[in-house]
C-alpha cells in the first residue's frame, strides 16, 4: 500500500488498539486492591481472610498477563492466516466481550466471573503486534520511524488514561451511578467502537505469501528458543528478571498504597497517571537521545539500579510524598531500560529474525510479568511492602547480570 494514500483516518484505528491494549492494562489497577484487598468491598463476603483476598488479587492480576502470552503467538499466526483487519475485529470484539463480562462481575459479586473476563480480555490483547504490524505494513521507509515513535506514544496515552478512567469512572463522587463495573463498560463500549472505526476505515495491509496454522504451543516454543539462541540467551535472562521486578512494582503499587497509606481508588489512580507520565517522557524524549550519546549497556545498567534504588527507598519510608516522587523516577528508569534493552535484543539478530525476536520479548514479558505476580499474592499477605522489596532486588540483579557479560 501506498503510504501517501494513507491518511490519519485509516491510520487512528490502529493507534487506538494499541491504546486500547495498554488502557485494559492499568484500567483495572486502581479499583482492584479497594475491591479485593479493603474489608469493607462488598464484593467479596466480609469473612474472607486477607490471605485469600491477597491471592485472589494476584490472580486476577496475573491471569491476565499469561492469557496474553497464550493469545499474542495464537493471534499472530491468525493473522497470516486470515489478514490483519479480520484479527484485529476479532482482538477488538474479543476485548469488548470481555470487559463487559468483568464489568457484569461487579454487579453478580462474582470472582469467577470476573476471571473469566480478564482472561477473554487478556488473550485479545495479543491485538498489539499485530496492529504493530499493520502501521508498519502501511508506513513508507521516510515516514516509519515517525511511525514506531506514534506506536510508543499510543502506548503511552492508553498507559495514562487507563488509570485515569478507571479511578475516575468508579467514584460515586463524580456521578451516583458510577462503580466498579463503569470503567470496564466504558472500556468494553471504547473497544466496539473503534472495531465500527477500523471496519469501516482500515483497508487490509497484508496478504499471505505462505500457508500458516495455528499453533497453540507456539508462545512456549517461542520462549523455550529465546534461552537456546546464543546471541539472546543472556539478555532473555535479563529481561526475564527485570520484568519480573517491574511487574511487582505496577502489579502490586496499589495495594501498597491503599494498606500503607489508606488510598482510595481515585488517589491511586492518580499515582499510576504520574508513573505513567514518567513512561511517556521516556519513551517521547529520552529514549532517542540517551541510545545516541550513551553506551546502551552501560545506560540500561544505570537505569534498572535508578529504579531499583527508588523502589528500595518507597519500601523503607512511610512518607506518601516519597513515594509519589519515586513514581515518576521509575516511570523515566524503567521506561528507558525496557526501550533500549528491546534495542539490544533487536541489534543481536539480522533483519530475517526481527519480527521473531520482537515476539520473544513479548513472550517473556507477558509470561513472567503473569507468573511473578500471580504468586505475589503470598508475600504480600505478609507485608503490603514485600512485592515492592522484590522489585527493587529484580531491578537490581537484572542489571548486575547485564553488566558483568559482555555482549
Amino acid at each position: 500500500m501506498d503510504m501517501k494514500k494513507v491518511g490519519i483516518a485509516e491510520m487512528a484505528p490502529l493507534f487506538l488498539v494499541l491504546a486500547i491494549d495498554s488502557m485494559g492494562l492499568g484500567i483495572l489497577f486502581p479499583i482492584l486492591s479497594s475491591m479485593i484487598i479493603d474489608p469493607s468491598s462488598t464484593f467479596l463476603s466480609p469473612q474472607t481472610s486477607n490471605l485469600v483476598r491477597e491471592f485472589f488479587y494476584g490472580l486476577i492480576i496475573g491471569i491476565y498477563m499469561i492469557a496474553w502470552f497464550f493469545g499474542s503467538a495464537i493471534l499472530g499466526d491468525l493473522s497470516d492466516i486470515i489478514g490483519r483487519k479480520k484479527s484485529l475485529l476479532i482482538c477488538l470484539l474479543g476485548a469488548c466481550v470481555g470487559y463487559l463480562i468483568s464489568g457484569m462481575a461487579f454487579y453478580l459479586h462474582s470472582l469467577s466471573v470476573l476471571i473469566i473476563g480478564r482472561l477473554v480480555a487478556g488473550f485479545t490483547c495479543g491485538s498489539q503486534p499485530i496492529a504493530q504490524a499493520a502501521i508498519v505494513d502501511i508506513s513508507s521507509p521516510e515516514d516509519k520511524a515517525r511511525n514506531i515513535g506514534f506506536i510508543l506514544l499510543a502506548s503511552s496515552l492508553g498507559f495514562v488514561f487507563g488509570p485515569l478512567a478507571g479511578g475516575i469512572l468508579s467514584d460515586s463522587r463524580f456521578f451516583s451511578w458510577f462503580n466498579y463495573a463503569t470503567p470496564m463498560l466504558f472500556a468494553g463500549i471504547f473497544s466496539l467502537a473503534n472495531a465500527g472505526l477500523l471496519w469501516k476505515y482500515f483497508s487490509e495491509t497484508f496478504t499471505a505469501t505462505r500457508k500458516a496454522k495455528i499453533q497453540p504451543s507456539l508462545a512456549f516454543k517461542i520462549f523455550i528458543d529465546a534461552f537456546k539462541h546464543p546471541k539472546i540467551c543472556w539478555l532473555s535472562l535479563v529481561l526475564l528478571i527485570f520484568i519480573s521486578g517491574w511487574g511487582e512494582y505496577f502489579g502490586f503499587i496499589a495495594q501498597f498504597l491503599l494498606r500503607r497509606y489508606a488510598y482510595s481508588s481515585l488517589q491511586t489512580s492518580l499515582f499510576m497517571v504520574v508513573l505513567a507520565i514518567g513512561f511517556s517522557i521516556s519513551f517521547g524524549f529520552l529514549v532517542d537521545y540517551c541510545s545516541a550519546h550513551f553506551n546502551l549497556k552501560r545506560c540500561i545498567c544505570f537505569n534498572l539500579f535508578v529504579a531499583a534504588a527508588v523502589c528500595l527507598i518507597t519500601f523503607l519510608t512511610y512518607t506518601p510524598w516519597v513515594a509519589w516522587v519515586g513514581s515518576i523516577l521509575v516511570g523515566l528508569s524503567v521506561g528507558i531500560a525496557y526501550s533500549l534493552l528491546i534495542t539490544m535484543f533487536s541489534n543481536q539478530v539480522d533483519e530475517s529474525e526481527q519480527g521473531w525476536v520482537m515476539g520473544v520479548t513479548n513472550a517473556i514479558m507477558a509470561l513472567s510479568f503473569g507468573v511473578t505476580t500471580f504468586l505475589s499474592g503470598f508475600a504480600a499477605h505478609l507485608s503490603e511492602g514485600l512485592p515492592i522489596l522484590w522489585a527493587c532486588f529484580g531491578m537490581f540483579i537484572a542489571g548486575i547480570l547485564l553488566r558483568t557479560k559482555k555482549i
